[in-house]
């Protein structure tokens, strides 16, 4: 049986990994995390390459190879490690701002927007919560999720991620396989399609004020982008409370 959940601050003195894909991740054992995954299809094509465009100028600017994260990619997450702490995390706030901006735009075919979708994804996110992770605050949105998570008994982040995915693209992508057209995911060109982007967003809670500030934007997110009850699902975790104060009603 695992322990009860526990919230734990970022541990400035700790052990930390980060690593870069086209968003930097860090890691910390007991760490909860603010998570937000996303369908494949939910930014569009010119975003995603002018955002590219910005990172890898950003990133030249700063002294990185971009070959190094194909051929030697430890090389390239030490270099970004290498640089100053507070203009790395201006660069990641910025990313993180434009991602989630983006998101609640409401693009691609939001197959998370139907109620069947996002009872699957529920239950998937459930059927993990207190074996690989603790599940704290959810909302599943149109086209995106945001979760407070801890991980358990050595679990990486990942892993539990894919895990999730896995298991609900193939229990969605069985009900979607009998809906009209507009519901399918779009492909990406020259690839089938598929329901999950690999890559997630994910950032550590710092203290007990950020993550009363996740707490608020996971309850309010459905509200700020005009997202109807029929079309998002949300839920607290009762554990959290005791940690920082359980949002208001939007």
């Amino acid at each position: 049986m695992a322990e009860p959940p526990v919230f734990r601050p970022f541990d400035e003195a700790g052990a930390v990994r980060v690593y870069v894909r086209n968003l930097p991740h860090w890691r910390q054992p007991g760490a909860t995390y603010f998570v937000t995954f996303r369908q494949d299809d939910s930014i569009p094509a010119n975003v995603l390459a002018q955002w590219r465009d910005e990172r890898q100028r950003w990133y030249r600017a700063h002294g990185l190879d971009l070959r190094w994260q194909r051929s030697d990619p430890r090389r390239f997450d030490a270099a970004y490690a290498q640089i100053s702490a507070d203009v790395r995390h201006a660069f990641e706030r910025e990313q993180a701002r434009q991602l989630h901006r983006e998101l609640d735009r409401g693009h691609g075919s939001c197959v998370l927007r139907h109620v069947e979708s996002r009872t699957i994804l529920a239950d998937a996110l459930a059927f993990f919560d207190a074996d690989r992770l603790w599940l704290g605050d959810f909302v599943i949105m149109p086209n995106h999720v945001h979760a407070l998570v801890v991980l358990l008994g050595g679990w990486e982040l990942e892993d539990v991620l894919g895990s999730i995915k896995k298991w609900s693209s193939r229990r969605i992508g069985a009900w979607v396989l009998g809906q009209p057209e507009a519901v399918q995911p779009v492909a990406r060109r020259g690839s089938k399609p598929r329901l999950w982007q690999q890559e997630s967003y994910d950032r550590i809670v710092r203290d007990a004020e950020e993550l009363a500030a996740f707490r608020r934007y996971i309850a309010r997110n459905a509200a700020e982008a005009d997202i109807s009850p029929e079309e998002h699902l949300y839920r607290a975790a009762a554990w959290l409370d005791h940690f920082a104060p359980r949002p208001s009603a939007p």
